[in-house]
């Protein structure tokens, strides 16, 4: 079955690549639940959505002022917005209609997580009257605020709720990964031993792990009934921004930016998650600020740095 894969995914390398334009730079991409529609934040405070077959923009939503994209979390249908006035918004995608509005307190928030169906929402904002010290908070599916709990110096560079939306996972700029249950803000795990910030989290689709990349070129996996690191990926040429796993968890993509410029091409990783060998390199002419995969694992998205969505077939077995 392993060989078939890598097979399957040399075949895919050769296939026709797409790519969809936007009148703006692309700063993050997400697949709508059905995977019928691709969404794009964009730098002209737009957000774009486009009829994935075909490539025609179906539509396009800027935002105000005093708002900003604190999450897009692919395949949710949903879209966070952070307020100036502490308030998080989550708005459904296909009619563009508030689902939930949260007050988080009177600083921005400046990162946002949300579980599968909003069942918990997560965010990140600085201690009031500190320039330097954040605070974690998550709401529960009715908004109602579960616990707040200290989010270390420096500010939130990654953070990532599990699938059963059980735990809390947050990776600070003052280098730590912390880990929180969701029912009772109970720090579940600090983990300090890291030299460099981590700029993607993710859990696996089953739960059972976490992967965060950063500075170090390097992925790192965390069981977390142990909390052990279980093992590196190593073999990424730039620093890592970005990373996602297909929904049956049997690939990552990894993608990072050079450490002199962020126009500099790069690499996108295709990795076999099992056997940790990477399966297919892929061309970014610049930083790849976000990478995706569709909802039934067929397709990936990356982008960052220009007004382009970068598409690759991915073959299943």
């Amino acid at each position: 079955m392993r060989s078939a894969l890598i097979l399957l995914l040399a075949a895919a390398a050769a296939a026709q690549d797409r790519t969809i334009s936007a009148e703006a730079e692309v700063r993050t991409v997400a697949f709508s639940k059905d995977g019928g529609t691709l969404v794009g934040l964009c730098g002209d405070r737009k957000l774009r959505q486009w009829d994935l077959r075909s490539g025609s923009l179906r539509k396009t939503t800027p935002w105000g002022e005093d708002e900003h994209p604190a999450a897009l979390p692919s395949g949710s249908g949903v879209l966070a917005m952070g307020g100036k006035d502490g308030s998080i918004v989550l708005t459904g995608l296909d009619d563009g209609t508030a689902v939930r509005r949260i007050s988080a307190g009177q600083r921005p928030v400046n990162r946002v997580a949300v579980a599968g169906e909003a069942r918990a929402i997560a965010g990140s904002n600085r201690v009031a009257g500190n320039s330097r010290e954040e605070v974690m908070r998550l709401w529960d599916a009715s908004g109602t605020e579960r616990f707040e709990a200290p989010a270390g110096i420096g500010g939130t560079s990654a953070l990532s709720i599990s699938p059963d939306g059980s735990i809390l996972v947050a990776g600070s700029w003052d280098t730590d990964v912390r880990a929180w249950s969701t029912r009772n803000g109970e720090l579940l795990r600090l983990i300090e031993d890291l030299p460099v910030a981590m700029f993607g989290i993710a859990f696996t689709p089953d739960g059972r792990s976490i992967a965060a990349a950063g500075v170090y070129r390097t992925v790192y996996f965390w069981d977390i009934r142990t909390w052990k690191l279980e093992r590196k990926l190593i073999g990424q040429p730039e620093m890592i921004s970005s990373l996602a796993f297909s929904p049956d968890g049997r690939l990552l993509a990894t993608g990072g930016f050079n450490d002199i410029t962020q126009k500099h091409p790069v690499s996108i990783l295709l990795w076999d998650v099992a056997s940790g060998k990477v399966l297919r390199t892929l061309p970014s002419p610049h930083m790849v600020a976000s990478v995706a995969f569709s909802p039934d694992g067929r397709l990936l998205a990356a982008t960052g740095g220009d007004n382009t969505v970068r598409l690759w077939t991915i073959a299943k077995p």
